[in-house]
């Protein structure tokens, strides 16, 4: 499948997944790996429930600028992601999140399916709100095949370490720079 079809033909949509760093190994080395494997590894981290998931965007690619850019010296993720086809990742599980403050979540929902919540709280000062990442997770590692694959990096120096990474062949339907996809900030 062609990448413009992928990311703007019938029926598209795609949901992305970040690396990050992970000493001694770079957001770069573990795109790479995700690519390698063919499988984003589902993780623990940060969820309350300790279940390993993966998290998702469901963002237009250009909307991305507000999560990936930040005034902060850290930045919560950084601009080296995959973004796998919608459909795709919905049969295979993935589903967004539910928003509540996490007493209400408790009550609704059995303990088993908690790590489904994202912690909403505007009773707080400053208020607890990730709504705008329109979050969706997956319970497990999700495989997936290279035509319904995109990978993501920062500039264009980035898509030519991909492609020296794998022979000029790396497995996926494209690499997109994401700072040309933003305007100048």
């Amino acid at each position: 499948m062609k990448l413009r079809a992928l990311i703007e033909g019938p029926g598209a949509g795609m949901l992305t997944h970040f690396t990050r760093t992970s000493h001694p190994a770079t957001a770069l080395d573990n795109l790479a790996g995700i690519l390698s494997a063919g499988t984003i590894r589902a993780s623990a981290r940060m969820i309350r429930t300790k279940r390993p998931v993966i998290c998702f965007f469901d963002a237009p690619f250009e909307h991305l600028a507000r999560v990936l850019l930040s005034n902060h010296a850290r930045r919560r993720y950084e601009p080296f992601g995959i973004a796998v086809n919608k459909r795709y990742a919905f049969k295979m599980g993935a589903r967004p999140v539910i928003y509540l403050p996490w007493d209400e979540a408790a009550a609704l929902l059995p303990e088993h399916e908690l790590w489904r919540v994202v912690r909403l709280d505007y009773n707080r000062r400053p208020a607890v709100d990730w709504s705008f990442e329109r979050e969706w997770r997956m319970a497990g590692d999700l495989h997936f095949a290279a035509r319904d694959a995109v990978v993501l990096v920062e500039d264009w120096r980035d898509v030519d370490e991909i492609y020296d990474r794998f022979d000029g062949h790396p497995p996926c339907a494209g690499v997109l720079p994401l700072k040309s996809l933003f305007p100048a900030q």
